[in-house]
């Protein structure tokens, strides 16, 4: 799937999560649909033999005025062959039976919702505006409706726990959404969480506990049949805006290094041998070498 881009901001959010601020994270300017066109074109001639989406990430799409989302579609359909549709992000809380209808008479196949957690305490802590069974509710009425679903969520919020840790691995392997996102939660310049975080009342993850969280959401994913799409924020992200948490330029690949020490450690090496790709070979090596550090030393003191 070849996938195109547009950032939305912070548009359509119906509240101010004391996290969030989505033009700092994805570092792209103001929204300017038109400046864009030219790109889209390139991109769809470019794929054409390709199944493609045209992506409206951050912000809440379906929040948005009806004219205004349907002015932005407008804009591209004229563009699009029969190989391209459209993917958006979302709140939980609008996704109802008559939005749904919506998306799907206007080409959207794929709805990733931003749940962040299942945890009724950690939503309330987060701001979210909704609890758990609601984030439950939408995410089934999405899958139920027939779209692609993805699932966003974000380790490490305040007022986590390792029951909520649970939950949300419980929820992610009943669910059996499409897709899954991990974002682990950093502290972003000028949000409110930064003036908790200094205040004391928050402590966010060490990069390690983020690492490990992440990579265990990966064999509850395979069970369910749910695709793990990104690990971390974007990278292109100024470090400069970031005030604590487990931000890492490669996060991604010091989780998929994790994942190979774990199939490592996973064998007895006094009854069969360990096979790596170059690939697992190149992540246990990476970054300082610290996965390889761990299953050396893991060697050396079980042979």
């Amino acid at each position: 799937m070849k996938i195109f881009p547009v950032f939305l901001g912070m548009r359509g959010c119906p509240t101010r999560c004391i996290y969030c601020d989505q033009d700092r994270i994805s570092g792209a300017p103001d929204l300017d649909l038109n400046s864009l066109l030219p790109q889209i074109q390139d991109f769809i001639e470019r794929n054409l033999a390709h199944h493609k989406q045209i992506a409206f990430y951050g912000g809440s799409f379906t929040a948005l005025q009806q004219y205004y989302r349907e002015n932005l579609l407008r804009l591209v359909l004229k563009l699009i062959d029969d190989q391209t549709s459209f993917r958006i992000s979302t709140h939980p809380l609008f996704v109802d039976e008559d939005i749904l209808d919506w998306c799907a008479a206007w080409n959207i196949k794929t709805i990733e919702l931003g749940i962040q957690d299942f945890s009724d305490e950690v939503l309330r802590q987060s701001c979210r505006g909704y609890d758990g069974k609601q984030a439950w509710e939408a995410a089934s009425r999405v899958k139920e409706k027939g779209f692609e679903l993805g699932i966003q969520l974000m380790p490490g919020l305040p007022g986590w726990s390792q029951a909520s840790l649970a939950e949300n691995h419980a929820r992610i392997l009943e669910l059996k959404a499409n897709l899954l996102r991990l974002y682990p939660l950093i502290i972003i310049r000028g949000t409110a969480l930064e003036k908790i975080f200094h205040s004391g009342e928050y402590t966010p993850l060490s990069l390690e506990e983020a690492v490990t969280q992440c990579a265990n959401y990966f064999p509850i994913a395979e069970k369910a049949n749910t695709r793990i799409i990104k690990l971390g924020i974007p990278s292109n992200i100024n470090p400069e805006e970031i005030v604590a948490g487990p931000w890492h330029p490669a996060f991604g690949e010091l989780v998929k290094a994790e994942l190979v020490a774990r199939k490592v450690l996973s064998i007895n090496p006094q009854e069969e041998a360990v096979t790596l790709e170059r690939e697992e070979i190149r992540l246990l090596k990476a970054h300082g070498g610290k996965a390889l550090d761990k299953v050396q030393a893991w060697f050396e003191h079980n042979t």
